[in-house]
């Protein structure tokens, strides 16, 4: 079974991953109002062509990088 693992970095030192059963992905697209889903896909977090990658069995994989009180922060999205 495919699983979306999250990293976190921090000053570019890894803090944490961790991972999520690809239906739950699935079943968070169906529940999640619209508007939710197009800030995500604002943000860097497209739901729907991470699914679309995990049902066609492809690589899958974004970075979104965020400085929050000076401090540079990026997570990572990927298919596992």
């Amino acid at each position: 079974m495919a699983t979306v693992k999250i990293e976190k970095f921090i000053d570019g030192k890894h803090e944490t991953t961790f991972t999520v059963p690809f239906f739950l992905l699935r079943l968070l697209n169906l529940l999640m109002p619209g508007t939710a889903l197009r800030a995500l896909t604002h943000k860097g977090i497209n739901v729907p062509e991470i699914l679309a990658a995990g049902h066609q069995r492809q690589p899958y994989s974004t970075a979104i990088h965020v400085r929050e009180r000076g401090i540079d922060k990026k997570v990572v999205v990927s298919l596992a």
